[in-house]
């Protein structure tokens, strides 16, 4: 499948597929699985990845990037876990209020009516 535009769950998501745009997960889990390539901004609760991705994650709990995922941009949350194998370049942030900050922001520019 292909996405192009915003997604927003309050589920469990697994992608297999490509997603050019934004990825909004409340209080569930992301997984980008192997197949998967995204040219995206991440916002949720727990981020795994397995493929590739291009954009940034905030994460409100953790993010991990298992040894089959390649990673070009920045990371935000409080764990950030690399498996070896994996391939990341970009920044990591683990100040819990940037953090919040940002959540806070993209949370607010998403709200219906905005």
């Amino acid at each position: 499948i292909s996405i192009s535009g915003e997604v927003v769950s309050g589920e469990d998501i697994t992608d297999e597929g490509r997603v050019n745009g934004h990825l909004m997960v409340r209080d569930a889990a992301l997984t980008i699985g192997e197949q998967a390539q995204l040219h995206a901004d991440i916002r949720g609760t727990r981020v795994v990845v397995r493929g590739q991705l291009k954009g940034s994650i905030v994460a409100s709990e953790r993010i991990e990037l298992e040894a089959s995922a390649s990673v070009e941009g920045s990371l935000s949350a409080n764990r950030v876990v690399i498996a070896d194998g994996s391939r990341f370049n970009g920044g990591i942030d683990m100040d819990q209020r940037t953090i919040a900050a940002r959540l806070a922001q993209f949370k607010a520019s998403h709200e219906p009516g905005r």
